[in-house]
């Protein structure tokens, strides 16, 4: 992962080999905590998004017509995504308005004017990371505090699922 804060580079846990895959079922849950968080927010997307070793892609993304991020979607890791400082700080990360941050102002989704950003970490039960839940925007993006309490939830939501998941195949 490369952190844009400073220009390190960290190592982090990601989705093991062994992990099951996320059902179908989970996936359609997923589905509406995407399209509610994007729709509260009011947002261009919400996303949840899957890290592997290569890359950062788009696991679900909100259904709304102005999202420009597609499912299977994705960026190579290390070059200062957005979620990647997510995940390499295991910390929420908000970004306001990147055109005036000189750490986010170069950042890859600044080319389809995605300049604002607010993240959180997923992980598995075993402290791996699933990768992040996530939503951004074409327009400076301050949430209030009952938004990013949402998102927080949405992010624990996911979690029990994975949990559940883990445990369920035992």
């Amino acid at each position: 992962m490369k952190l844009r804060s400073d220009g390190s580079f960290q190592e982090v846990p990601i989705t093991s080999e062994d992990k099951p895959k996320v059902t179908e079922e989970m996936k359609e849950g997923w589905q509406n905590i995407v399209n509610l968080i994007a729709s509260f927010a009011d947002v261009r997307a919400g996303l949840i998004m899957e890290i592997t070793k290569e890359s950062m892609q788009v696991f679900m993304m909100s259904e709304n017509e102005s999202n420009p991020y597609n499912v299977g979607g994705n960026d190579y890791l290390c070059h200062g995504l957005y979620c990647e400082s997510v995940i390499g700080n295991d910390s929420e990360l908000s970004v306001v308005d990147a055109r005036k941050l000189e750490a986010w102002k170069d950042n890859p989704d600044m080319d389809i004017d995605m300049i604002s950003y607010h993240g959180l970490p997923v992980k598995w039960p075993d402290g791996e990371f699933f990768g992040t839940i996530c939503v951004l925007d074409d327009n400076p993006m301050d949430l209030s505090d009952e938004k990013q309490r949402l998102l927080r939830e949405f992010k624990a939501s996911l979690e029990k699922d994975l949990a559940l998941l883990v445990e369920k195949n035992k």
